[in-house]
């Protein structure tokens, strides 16, 4: 058990605190905010990156929008 407590005591500045209060809570907390802030503004620009450098790196084609079938106006012209 001695040698536990001396490796402890051995760890110094490194050693968790004992108390975690709000001084010491909230600027983390802002930090994740501020993270979470970017990536809800900038979701669908880092969406759309992630997609295109996926399909580069495996070698696919560009995404393509889907053709729409316009088989009723086809029709009506003829």
């Amino acid at each position: 058990m001695n040698l536990f407590v001396n490796l402890f005591s051995l760890m110094g500045p490194l050693r968790p605190p004992e108390y975690l209060g709000p001084e010491t809570l909230m600027p983390l907390a802002s930090i994740l905010a501020a993270i979470a802030g970017f990536f809800l503004l900038f979701w669908r620009l880092i969406v759309k990156f992630a997609k295109t450098l996926y399909r580069k790196v495996r070698g696919l084609p560009d995404e393509v929008p889907p053709e729409v079938e316009d088989s009723a106006e086809e029709e009506q012209e003829k």
